[in-house]
C-alpha cells in the first residue's frame, strides 16, 4: 500500500512539474520574424543625436559627433552575423566604391551593431576589412562602426523604424536591411531598402539629403526628371517632367537660332550707293 501511495504522489509531483513547464513555454512569447521584422518609414522625423554608442577604437561617442554639416548614411546591422549582414555590408561597399563621392568629404558613414554583446575589437576588425575593399584614402575618418548598449541600439532602431528580433535557439537576430539617409540637421531623408539600390540612386539622395549642399548642375537636372518613390525605395523617371524640359529646351533652341538669322540680317552690308553725282 505505502509502496502505491508513493507512486501516485511521484507520478502527480511530475505532471504538476511538466504543467508548470508548459505554462511557462506558453507564457513565453516565441519571436516571429513574419511579424516582428520590418523597416517602417519615418520620413523627415527626428533621429535622437544625443544618444551615446562605443567606436572602433573603443572611445565613447555621441550619435551627433558625425553630423558635421554633411549627410549620412545610416546602416543597422551586426558584425558576426552568419549571412545577411555580410552580404548588405559587401552590397554597400561596392556601390560606394561605384558613387563619385567620397566617404568622409561629402558624406558620412555610420554603422551600428544591434547585437550589445559585440566590442570594439568586433568592430575594428570589420571596418578594416571593408576599407580594404572600398580602397579610397581618407575614408577611415568617415565610416564609423559603433557598438553599444541596448537601450541605446534600441532607441535608435525605433526612430528609424528598424524592427529586428533576437531568436535565443539560434543566437542569431532577424532583422531588416537597407540604408537610411539622414539630413545634416538629423531629419530621416530617404530610405533604400535591401540590395537593389544603385550608386545613381544613392547620388540623388544624398544631393536631396545635402539641401544641394553636394553634388553638379546635371545632378539638379536629373531631381528635375527623377523622383525618389517611397513605396519602392527608388528613384523613378518622371516622364512629364521630362517632356516639359525638352519643350523648353526646344524653345529656347528655336528662340536662340532666331535671334542668330536677325542678328545676322542686321550685320549684312546694305547695298552700295550708286546714285551718279549731280
Amino acid at each position: 500500500m505505502r509502496s502505491s501511495y508513493w507512486k501516485i504522489l511521484r507520478s502527480t509531483i511530475l505532471i504538476l512539474v511538466l504543467l508548470s513547464f508548459a505554462r511557462a513555454v506558453a507564457q513565453e512569447p516565441t519571436p516571429d520574424p513574419v511579424k516582428d521584422v520590418a523597416f517602417d518609414q519615418r520620413l523627415n522625423e527626428a533621429v535622437p543625436l544625443d544618444l551615446t554608442f562605443t567606436d572602433e577604437n573603443g572611445t565613447s561617442v555621441r550619435l551627433e559627433d558625425y553630423f558635421n554639416n554633411r549627410p549620412v548614411i545610416l546602416l543597422l546591422a551586426y558584425y558576426e552575423c552568419p549571412m545577411l549582414c555580410d552580404l548588405a555590408l559587401a552590397n554597400i561597399t561596392r556601390v560606394l566604391r561605384e558613387l563619385r563621392f567620397n566617404i568622409g568629404e561629402q558624406y558620412e558613414v555610420v554603422t551600428l551593431s544591434i547585437d550589445p554583446r559585440e566590442t570594439p575589437e568586433i568592430a575594428a576588425r570589420k571596418k578594416a576589412a571593408l576599407l580594404s575593399e572600398y580602397q579610397r584614402p581618407g575614408a577611415e575618418q568617415g565610416w564609423h562602426f559603433l557598438t553599444g548598449r541596448q537601450a541605446e541600439i534600441d532607441r535608435l532602431a525605433e526612430s528609424i523604424g528598424f524592427s529586428y528580433v533576437y531568436d535565443p535557439a539560434l543566437d542569431e537576430y532577424s532583422h531588416p536591411t537597407g540604408l537610411v539617409l539622414i539630413t545634416p540637421q538629423g531629419k530621416i531623408s530617404r530610405y533604400f531598402f535591401g540590395f537593389n539600390y544603385t550608386a545613381q540612386d544613392l547620388r540623388l539622395g544624398l544631393v536631396e539629403a545635402s539641401q544641394e549642399r553636394i553634388g553638379s548642375l546635371i545632378d539638379r537636372a536629373f531631381l528635375l526628371c527623377y523622383s525618389y518613390n517611397p513605396a519602392t525605395g527608388k528613384y523613378t523617371l518622371l516622364i512629364q517632367n521630362v517632356l516639359r524640359l525638352v519643350a523648353v529646351g526646344t524653345v529656347l533652341l528655336l528662340s536662340g537660332l532666331i535671334l542668330l538669322m536677325l542678328w545676322r540680317e542686321r550685320s549684312r552690308p546694305g547695298p552700295l550707293d550708286i546714285t551718279p553725282g549731280v
